[in-house]
């Protein structure tokens, strides 16, 4: 089939003057998108610029913009991809650009990756189940593609978050039983830009080609973390305050005092106030909010009783 391929040309920076240049190939619907660019450079423009290495879908180095979607783009076949034979290939939105649709891909996830303390420290046990290793065997599909990273809310408002692949890869080892790091990891998974400012979104649960489902994974790493007695790392007390405000709401009301929770949260009555105190006016101004007592729910006592029950029960489990 005859196809254009119209690839972004450009150098680091993007912006209205970078250009999008038409290859004209002829190649079989079932060539993939990374092979016919390695047709363009081989023989029409040496000069083009992208990412790639095992074309199998294993690396995750050839991630894209195809027609405006992230693809891994030796998985993505031309006669899918194509739309009245045409292809619009541009780099991936959030990583920094080398040239044309080449990024750079240390600064994008490696070096977040590598934030982390690598490697499983071997804590004595030598046999495990493989119910006891599904979960670190999901989490190891990952290619280090940045397809979820792509997704990211969070990321779209600060590059500096983790971001789910490297959080994914911080489960692998804390879900390993023959890890003896755990609680150091989610202590250093709890900093600030880690796992407690994930917002849930389910975005990158959503854009995984590999089923990893990176959100769960995360949800799963806090929980773990909660366990483990760290709610969040030594330099992020923040969290640490949310989390405990948010229990004692529940507990004490039944249900959420979000005005309580939001000033705890950012250091108690003086300087949470103080701090809140825009947003609060605003609140109130727009009738969002009002200064009467937070009351109790039909039921609040009740739910106070299972606290009591679920602290006597972990209690007797330690």
């Amino acid at each position: 089939m005859e196809l254009t391929l119209n690839v972004r040309r450009g150098g680091t920076r993007r912006s209205a003057d970078d250009s999008h240049q038409a290859y004209h190939v002829d190649v079989e619907p079932e060539t993939s998108v990374f092979e016919a660019l390695v047709k363009v450079r081989e023989e029409q423009d040496g000069t083009l610029a992208f990412r790639g290495n095992c074309g199998v879908g294993f690396c995750g180095d050839c991630t894209m913009l195809v027609n405006g979607r992230q693809e891994v783009v030796c998985l993505m076949p031309v006669g899918k991809a194509q739309k009245d034979d045409e292809i619009k290939i541009d780099p991936i939105p959030y990583a920094p650009t080398v040239k044309d649709v080449m990024y750079d891909a240390k600064r994008f996830i490696w070096d977040k990756v590598n934030s982390f303390s690598p490697g499983v420290v071997f804590n004595g046990v030598e046999q495990v189940t493989e119910e006891e290793l599904s979960p670190v065997r999901r989490a190891m599909r990952c290619t280090m593609c940045g397809i979820c990273d792509q997704g990211c809310t969070v990321i779209d408002v600060n590059l500096d978050f983790k971001g789910p692949a490297a959080l994914n890869k911080v489960f692998r080892y804390v879900f390993d039983p023959r890890d003896g790091r755990a609680k150091e990891r989610v202590v250093e998974a709890g900093e600030t830009n880690g796992v407690w400012d994930c917002v849930h979104c389910w975005e990158a649960s959503d854009h995984c080609p590999f089923d990893i489902d990176p959100t769960h994974r995360i949800m799963e790493l806090r929980d773990r973390s909660v366990r483990l007695g760290v709610k969040s790392g030594t330099g992020n007390r923040q969290a640490a305050r949310h989390y405990n405000a948010f229990e004692r709401s529940v507990e004490h009301h039944g249900w959420l005092d979000e005005r309580n929770v939001a000033i705890q949260s950012y250091g108690g009555l003086i300087r949470g106030g103080l701090k809140m105190m825009p947003t609060g006016l605003a609140a109130l101004r727009r009738g969002k909010a009002n200064l009467l007592p937070h009351r109790k729910r039909p039921g609040a006592s009740a739910i106070k009783a299972l606290f009591a029950r679920y602290r006597e029960v972990t209690r007797t489990e330690r």
